[in-house]
């Protein structure tokens, strides 16, 4: 495993120990120093005047009282020693003094005001513009615009590798509600002072609001200064980690594609199997509903013949009586009758044939037991397969959750609570160390030190801070996420419970069902016991017909048989008028058996709707499992993905983002000439004028003139001059 390390560290003191090697040129060799640029700024932000001040190595020797010559280049304006009394030669750009000081101190101003940054301070007022001569003393809701840019005519590379630091200080008496985005606001006083850290090469956008009363500023200071960042940080395991957690994510997609996989393969089986046969049973119930319609009219024909055939049987036996009453008559009426016997004769042949038909048709019509187990099978194979789909459900709701995710990671090497635990504890730790050199910094800043840098090594800290707090907001959003898709998961769960709770009950009648048809099964073999019957009596009685017939020619061929005829055709009356009542009230049986058959068929094909119904949510529930089950896969599939090349990119964005704080490897060249060679370090210090309202002139005594900090320091180094 390869180690990646990066150094940062901030130094804010001027570099004295090293020693820049001379590069070879036409001038002469110049002496080791560092410089000090002070730079005057308007109001508005533009140079007024720049002065340097240049700080010589001299003599280095034990014997402190040799004089050597010190030689340095600048186009100045006019020059001064600081430090001795030793005179300054200067002649074109070249600068000489003979000293033997260690350290010698000398001030040039500079005939060139073209600075590094350009730089434009606005003020507004109410929104309108105004120049900080004319807003001074004013009140209302100010706004203070401070843009700064790099100035392409100025010569090196300090906007590149220089930060800035730009402090602000407002009297909280005349300035409320103060409002600064990006700046550090501390106390100082009575006084509100604005802080802001610019980065090497980035330049600044800023805005300042308030509400001001006799609005007066102090002057604004900007300082500049190379960063050398030097801090040890060892990403080992975190990149260790996120490997782990790349791996994680792959076999998380992984088993989210076989997730999908078995899950269209139920439903490629459930639509094949379960449509296949819920289309079988429906068209066997219709095909059966159908036939028993057909039978029911049937059925009704065959009625409503019997009840034609019994009007006729009771004509039958009035006309014989009156025959036997009306012996005066039977002549003639036996020569009718006989004219009428073919038709007697053939209309019993029909009603023989029917019969025939009838029980050709009730022998073709078979419900077996056979057919009804089949019936209850199919019902328990569905019953089955619902209760093999809720308990898969349920074990797939027990395998995707946030818990088996973390099980699944510690599998693997990564423990999730750890993880999320270590970067709380490095949090808390940075925490500690945050406030431990906020502290430090406000006893330096008591002190008089300047403590910009270690402000910003505090706001680098804090940067770390939010990333291992990116870290555990990440493993909060596998949770969300995990815990959303077992929410889903017990939805679905619940809609497959209350279809087996229902397929159940549909079972149930499936039962009840296949019970009355056993009956009716039994119904429609007595029925069939009952025809065939009624086809051998009425055999009997189509013989009595012939008979019947047969008698009526000899009553007609001889008359001298009529008495005992008659007695014979009425006896033979009687026995007809029976027969066909027997035959009305079998074929009314046989009518409320064949509705019945048609209603219970009825039933069964409402049924077979319900359970197409039934297979329909089903394969829907299922259809839904997929599309969640593909959800998860296209989720999964995007995080590992959006993850690939994580652990690289983050390792780039660390290198990139120390490269933008440090401003990469510099080396120190000269501000005043190109010809100083020797340059140890280049610091800048700039001030913008204040904003002062104008004294009364009704004030009888003048106060004493305050120095400012600034002045105080100018004055230090004898550069302050009253006006």
């Amino acid at each position: 495993m390869r180690q990646i390390k990066k150094w940062t560290a901030v130094l804010l003191t001027i570099p004295m120990a090293a020693v820049m090697p001379l590069s070879v040129c036409a001038a002469e060799e110049n002496t080791p120093k560092e410089e000090v640029v002070y730079i005057n700024l308007n109001a508005d932000g533009t140079a007024e005047e720049i002065n340097v001040v240049n700080i010589l190595r001299g003599n280095t020797q034990d014997a402190m009282t040799e004089m050597i010559v010190m030689t340095d280049y600048g186009k100045y304006l006019d020059v001064r020693n600081m430090t001795t009394t030793d005179a300054v030669d200067y002649s074109g750009d070249t600068v000489k003094i003979n000293s033997s000081a260690e350290k010698l101190y000398y001030e040039g101003k500079l005939e060139s005001i073209i600075m590094p940054w350009d730089i434009q301070i606005r003020y507004f007022l109410d929104g309108e513009e105004y120049t900080a001569e004319e807003i001074a003393g004013k009140s209302g809701e100010l706004k203070i615009t401070i843009q700064i840019a790099q100035n392409q005519k100025c010569r090196g590379d300090f906007y590149d590798y220089y930060s800035l630091q730009a402090s602000l200080s407002f009297d909280t008496d005349k300035c409320k509600k103060i409002t600064a985005p990006d700046a550090t606001i501390a106390n100082v006083g009575s006084n509100k002072q604005l802080t802001y850290t610019i980065l090497p090469g980035k330049g600044a956008d800023l805005e300042i609001t308030a509400e001001v009363t006799e609005f007066e500023m102090d002057a604004i200071s900007i300082n500049g200064i190379p960063l050398n960042l030097n801090i040890e940080v060892d990403d080992e395991e975190l990149m260790e980690q996120m490997t782990e957690l790349l791996d994680a994510t792959s076999q998380l997609d992984d088993g989210a594609g076989e997730l999908e996989d078995g899950i269209t393969e139920l439903q490629d089986g459930a639509q094949s199997e379960l449509k296949s046969g819920a289309a079988d049973l429906k068209d066997g119930a219709g095909q059966l509903h159908n036939g028993a319609a057909d039978l029911k009219d049937g059925g009704s024909s065959l009625k409503d013949g019997a009840a034609g055939l019994q009007d006729g049987v009771n004509t039958l036996d009035q006309g014989i009586h009156s025959l036997n009453r009306g012996v005066g008559q039977i002549q003639e009426a036996l020569n009718a009758l006989n004219r009428q016997s073919p038709e007697l004769v053939n209309g019993s042949a029909s009603f023989q044939a029917a019969l025939a038909q009838l029980q050709a048709a009730l022998s073709g019509v078979s419900l077996t037991a056979e057919d009804l187990s089949a019936l209850t099978d199919a019902s328990s194979a569905i019953k089955a397969g619902i209760d093999e789909l809720v308990n898969g459900i349920t074990a797939l709701q027990n395998h995707v959750s946030f818990d088996a995710y973390k099980a699944a990671m510690s599998q693997n090497g990564l423990d999730i609570d750890a993880l999320r635990q270590k970067n709380e504890s490095a949090v808390s730790s940075l925490e500690g160390l945050t406030a431990s050199l906020s502290s430090q910094i406000e006893e330096l800043k008591h002190a008089g030190i300047d403590t910009s840098e270690m402000e910003l090594q505090v706001s680098q800290l804090s940067d770390m801070m939010l990333l291992l707090g990116a870290n555990n907001a990440g493993i909060d959003g596998t949770e969300s996420y995990l815990q959303t898709v077992n929410a889903n998961l017990s939805s679905l769960l619940q809609g497959a419970a209350s279809l087996q709770e229902n397929y159940e009950v549909f079972d149930g009648k499936i039962g009840e069902l296949v019970n009355k048809l056993g009956g009716l099964a039994y119904q429609m073999s007595e029925l069939s016991s009952a025809v065939n019957t009624l086809v051998v009596e009425y055999g009997k009685l189509d013989d009595g017909i012939h008979g019947y017939t047969q008698a009526v020619a000899q009553i007609a061929a001889g008359y001298s048989q009529i008495t005992d005829g008659a007695a014979q055709l009425v006896t033979g009356s009687g026995e007809l008028k029976a027969g066909s009542e027997s035959l009305y009230s079998g074929t009314g049986e046989l009518l409320s058996g064949i509705v019945k058959l048609y209603d219970g068929t009825g039933i069964l094909k409402d049924a077979t709707g319900t359970l197409d119904d039934g297979v329909a949510e089903l394969l829907a529930g299922i259809a839904q499992l997929k599309d969640g089950a593909g959800e998860l896969k296209d989720g999964t599939s995007t995080m590992k993905e959006e993850t690939k090349g994580m652990d690289t990119e983050i390792s780039d964005k660390i290198d990139e983002l120390i490269r933008t704080v440090t401003g990469g490897d510099f080396e120190v060249t000269s501000f005043v000439s190109e010809k100083n060679t020797n340059v140890q370090s280049v610091q800048f210090v700039m001030n913008a004028d204040g904003i002062k309202a104008e004294e009364d002139s009704e004030e009888i005594e003048e106060a004493p003139k305050q120095l400012s900090a600034w002045n105080k320091f100018l004055n230090l180094f004898g550069m302050y001059h009253e006006d």
